[in-house]
Parts: structure tokens; C-alpha cells; sequence
């Protein structure tokens, strides 16, 4: 991790994890032969707290003998700004400033503070918030030999003996024990529980895994950047076209990396997408010709003959940019009579296609595509309203366990702020039927009971 003559940036909390690396770091024998810089960010969160722990932090760095360079930024207003989680934006925010300045002060690593404890605790937050492989590769030792993590082998056990036995100081933060925040859920509830109550080297197991999805991680990445050129027919802004010939004969496993890899070309991230979003492209290889499926932010796979189109609607661009700047406008409109077969709703660029289907044609649950939904029709109290999300709006998401705020929904599945004014929504008379493109409501759900299925298929409009 560390070479002869490296300048080195910790970040530094203040937290004990991060001062034991400092302190690490100023003694043989890594003090002999790198430069050490301190990096603190003041999030602007807990106001007189956080202005002592930057005070802390630079004392602790002056009696080292180590530089240290303090920032400060409003995580709040970027959160706001960019629709983000909490963490998330303080996690951009973060890096952003350690990236500033390790380009103006010289420094070619980034040394940060992230134990065997931390990586066993990602693990089983990405597990519990649905993942992939690429998940299941937990925190990596080293990025690029850029970032590093030298206490990675680490147990937290052994970091806090190694803090009590040098008596080094260091500020806890309150909000790690708040149990509003499902990792640290994780960390002091899930966790201790299996590593008491079902195996007491958990922790070790999942880094192990860890360590072997990273391997492998490496090894496919290598295979999707070989196939995706010649994967792809052409490729315009906001568009990737995959040639369906090819991506029918290749491995599932790398069919699917690559439609991972032209989601993240137009989108720019893979924010929101699931395993049902990429298993709902690839059953369009499949399927007969001109049909189309749609994906969270707009993006919309569409296949005609070998060409896999993958865009952002283009009316979506320009819904989303208006909700950057003002509330979507309120709409609701009410599906009077017998149900249409296509209802479209143009004030909201989207419409619905309704038709009802019989049990043997409904797929298994784990197939069911995002953009349709399946309905016990005789629990529905019609007339059925297509509107906007409303303040106060509650629903029970199928599978959750519970009746919830919409709002607590969009934020445990990331759902970015500008984006939940535009969400639409289908409801009856008792309430939510469907959070459009999202979960449908208990209440509905089809069951061994249900005489009457009815499918909803959600599209976007291409008002151009």
C-alpha cells in the first residue's frame, strides 16, 4: 500500500478508527520513509460538535507534527440540491474535498481509517438492501493505488486495544448510535447477534467472501471491457445501442454485465437499478420485436429487430430538470367507466395499458417486470385515480411488513428528492393500488383467492 517516498492524506474524523491511523502512520516504520498530511471535513451537521471535532483534529495533527487542512461544507444543501441521501451527499461531499486537496498540497494517496468490522458491516447492508455481486465486494484495501485502507485486516477489537494501550484521544459521534440509521442497526444489533448467536467468525467469513468477489469482480470487468465495443452497433447522447444477435450468445452472466454497462453509459450511475430492471432488458432478447420495458429516471429499453436501444426518454430530461427548480405541478386524473385499454396522461409524460390476464399467465413474482403490476381487480374500490404523491400519503408496500409514509419508501430505496414530485401514482378509493413503477400495495396483492387478474403495464411518452 505504502511505497518510499509517498505523500500521504489521512482523512480523519476524529473518531477512534481514524486517529489510530494516524497514529500509526507518525511511528517507524512508516514515519522513516513517507509524508504525512492531516484532511478533516466539518459537515455543517451537528453544529457546536462538530466545530470542537475540527478543533480536536487539527490540535491532535499540531502535536504530531503533521499539517493538517480543515474544510467546510453544507452536506445539507447538497443533499437538497441533488436529491441525495444524507450519507451519500456527505459522502461526495467528503471526497470531493480530499480530492481538492491532495491536487493542490501534492499528495499522492488517500489513507482512510475502514477496518474488517466496517466491511463486514457493508456487506450486510448491501445483502439487506438487495445486490449484486459487484456489492458482495465490500470496501477494497486500495483503489487505483490512490486510496488505501490500511487497518482493513483489521477487527475493530484490536483497533481499541491499540488505542487504550497507546492512550490515544479521539471524539465519538453520537450519530453512530442512532438507531434511525439501518447500518448502525447493523452494527450494534445484527451483527453482534450473529457473531453471538450463530457463528462467532462472521465478520472474518464476509471479508473472505469479500476478498473473492473483488477477484472475480476484476477478472469479469476485464471480460465486459473486451465484449461491451463490440457489443455496442452505435451510440448517440443519451442513447447506447447493443446488437441483440450478439448479446443472445454470449454467457447470461456477461449479457448482463453489458446491459449493466450501456445502463450506466446513458444514465451516468446505476442509481435504483435492481436485478428485476436488468432480468426485465434481457427477457426483450427474447420477446417479439417492438417491444419496450422502462426503468427508474426516465431510461427506456426498447428492441427492433438486432438493435437493443437503451435512452432517456427525452420528456423525462425535461420533467426532471423542471422539479430541479419547482414542485411538480399537482395532477390527478380519474379513470371514470369501465377501465381503457391504454389511458394516457400527457401532463405526466406517461400512460397505462389495462387488460386482465388468467393464473396461468401470471409469471412468478421474481420475473414480474417494474413497469407492470398484478391486481386482485375485486379488492379494488373504483373508480381508480392516476396523481401525483400528496403530503401525508401512506400505503402497505407489498412484502414490507407494515403500513409506511410513502416518504419513508423513497428514502430507504434512494429514491432521489427530485424525482419523488414526478412519481406517479394509482389509487382507488380506500388509497394507494401502486406506486407506479415502484411496489404495489398489500391490499391488492393476488393471492390463491383472486378470480379476476388484472395487468397494468406503465410506459413513458416520447412527447418529441
Amino acid at each position: 500500500m505504502l511505497d518510499s517516498g509517498d505523500r500521504v492524506l489521512v482523512g480523519v474524523s476524529g473518531g477512534p478508527d481514524s486517529m489510530a491511523l494516524l497514529h500509526l502512520l507518525v511511528k517507524p516504520p512508516f514515519a522513516d520513509k513517507i509524508e504525512l498530511g492531516v484532511a478533516h471535513l466539518n459537515h455543517c451537521l451537528r453544529g457546536e460538535t462538530a466545530e470542537k471535532e475540527a478543533d480536536f483534529v487539527s490540535r491532535e495533527a499540531a502535536a504530531l507534527g503533521v499539517p493538517c487542512h480543515v474544510g467546510r461544507a453544507r452536506v445539507v444543501n447538497v443533499k437538497r440540491k441533488l436529491g441525495l441521501s444524507l450519507e451519500e451527499a456527505g459522502h461526495r461531499v467528503r471526497y470531493a474535498f480530499f480530492n481538492k486537496v491532495m491536487a493542490e498540497r501534492g499528495y499522492n494517496k488517500l489513507a482512510l481509517g475502514h477496518h474488517m468490522d466496517d466491511n463486514a458491516e457493508q456487506l450486510l447492508l448491501a445483502l439487506l438492501r438487495g445486490t449484486g455481486p459487484r456489492g458482495l465486494a465490500g470496501i477494497a484495501p486500495t483503489k487505483e493505488n490512490r486510496i488505501i485502507r490500511p487497518l482493513i485486516h483489521a477487527r475493530r477489537a484490536q483497533i481499541e486495544a491499540y488505542i487504550e494501550a497507546e492512550n490515544i484521544s479521539g471524539m465519538r459521534d453520537a450519530s453512530n448510535d442512532d438507531a434511525r440509521f439501518l447500518r448502525n442497526r447493523i452494527r450494534h444489533d445484527l451483527l453482534p447477534l450473529l457473531t453471538s448467536a450463530y457463528n462467532p467468525r462472521i465478520g472474518e467469513h464476509l471479508n473472505r467472501l469479500a476478498d473473492v468477489m473483488r477477484t472475480e469482480e476484476s477478472w469479469i470487468g476485464d471480460l465486459v471491457a473486451q465484449e461491451y465495443p463490440k457489443t455496442t452497433i452505435g451510440r448517440k447522447k443519451d442513447e447506447v445501442v447493443l446488437s441483440v444477435d450478439r448479446l443472445r450468445t454470449i454467457h447470461t452472466a456477461l449479457m448482463r454485465r453489458l446491459i449493466r454497462a450501456a445502463i450506466e453509459e446513458v444514465a451516468g450511475n446505476l442509481r435504483r437499478i435492481e436485478f428485476s430492471h436488468i432480468h426485465a432488458i434481457s427477457r426483450l432478447l427474447t420477446g417479439s420485436d417492438g417491444k419496450e420495458c422502462h426503468l427508474p429516471g426516465g431510461l427506456r429499453a426498447r428492441r427492433i429487430g438486432d438493435r437493443l436501444t437503451l435512452s432517456v426518454v427525452p420528456h423525462h430530461r425535461r420533467r426532471s430538470a423542471a422539479a430541479k427548480t419547482e414542485k411538480a405541478t399537482w395532477i390527478k386524473k380519474v379513470l371514470d367507466g369501465p377501465l381503457p385499454e391504454n389511458f394516457e396522461i400527457r401532463e405526466m409524460g406517461i400512460g397505462l395499458r389495462f387488460s386482465f390476464c388468467s393464473r396461468g399467465h401470471l409469471p412468478p413474482w421474481t420475473a414480474i417486470e417494474p413497469n407492470r403490476a398484478y391486481l386482485d381487480f375485486d379488492r379494488l374500490a373504483l373508480p381508480l385515480t392516476v396523481r401525483r404523491p400528496a403530503p401525508g400519503d401512506r400505503f402497505c408496500p407489498l412484502g414490507a411488513g407494515g403500513r409506511q409514509k410513502l416518504k419513508k419508501f423513497f428514502i430507504d430505496h434512494r429514491i432521489a428528492r427530485r424525482d419523488r414530485s414526478i412519481s406517479a401514482i394509482l389509487a382507488d378509493r380506500r388509497g394507494i393500488v401502486w406506486l407506479i413503477g415502484q411496489r404495489i400495495d398489500e391490499r391488492v396483492k393476488v393471492t390463491s383467492r383472486t378470480s379476476q387478474i388484472l395487468n397494468i403495464e406503465f410506459f413513458l411518452l416520447d412527447t418529441r
